[in-house]
């Protein structure tokens, strides 16, 4: 089952005259398997919140997957609210 870690605190991105104080949640996301892509972790964690952006983490020489990502929400309540259903359904699932 993929890890999923939120840090404590959101990181400030700078987004320009605009908005200079846009915040985002990075999530850690782990134990991937080796063919999970980038469009397909956006479809799954799209379903919670807004996502931004995300990167499946590769070797740069034979491009393979690094077996962990990030995903980077737009709001870090999103963000949040997965981690701990993540959570939440571990100790569920390994409790039955």
């Amino acid at each position: 089952m993929a890890q999923v870690q939120v840090p404590v605190q959101p990181q400030s991105v700078n987004a320009g005259a605009n908005n200079p104080n846009f915040v985002t949640t990075s999530l850690y996301v782990g134990d991937l398997e080796i063919s999970v892509t980038d469009s397909q972790l956006y479809d799954l964690f799209n379903q919670v919140g807004q996502v931004v952006s995300v990167r499946v983490c590769r070797d740069l020489t034979s491009r393979r997957s690094l077996g962990y990502g990030y995903v980077n929400y737009s709001n870090p309540q999103d963000g949040q609210f997965l981690f701990l259903f993540v959570f939440f359904f571990k100790f569920w699932v390994f409790s039955v």
